[in-house]
């Protein structure tokens, strides 16, 4: 092969392995809020991202009761804050085949600052996304599927 014949398949060849390979660095699938029923596959991991602004008081908390730890594992929540529009993660790890249900509270401008704050009172179930106009504290209903 001479010199000119590698140096035009280099680039064709580059573009096939990046095409194969994924582009690296995906990272979980990440599921919105308008995503209420997830299908998953053991062993994957994904993450629950909710549109939340701490610096207005908007904030997002597991609730009990809690997901079905023989189905899912909690490995923690996080900020992002980095783009200007705020959202929290929560992620999990599908470990087993099962259904279970993911429970998080939406509690807006400072409403509340805990689940177990909320407990206390009576907190309607939420039907739509959160909105910015949303004035009180609402549960968020997400029923997973492992297969």
């Amino acid at each position: 092969m001479s010199m000119r014949s590698a140096l035009r398949t280099t680039p064709a060849l580059a573009a096939l392995l990046l095409v194969l390979t994924g582009c690296g660095g995906s990272g979980p699938t990440a599921y919105g809020a308008d995503d209420r029923t997830i299908t998953v596959d053991h062993g994957e991991k994904f993450t629950l991202k909710v549109p939340a602004n701490p610096e207005l008081g908007q904030n997002w908390y597991l609730a009990g009761p809690r997901e079905d730890a023989g189905v899912l594992t909690y490995r923690g929540d996080r900020e992002d804050t980095g783009d200007g529009d705020g959202t929290q993660l929560f992620d999990f790890t599908a470990i087993s085949p099962g259904k279970t249900t993911v429970k998080l509270l939406f509690c807006p401008y400072g409403r509340c600052h805990s689940a177990e704050e909320a407990a206390s009172k009576p907190v309607p179930t939420a039907t739509g996304a959160p909105k910015d106009s949303d004035q009180e504290a609402a549960y968020y209903l997400y029923t997973i599927t492992v297969r």
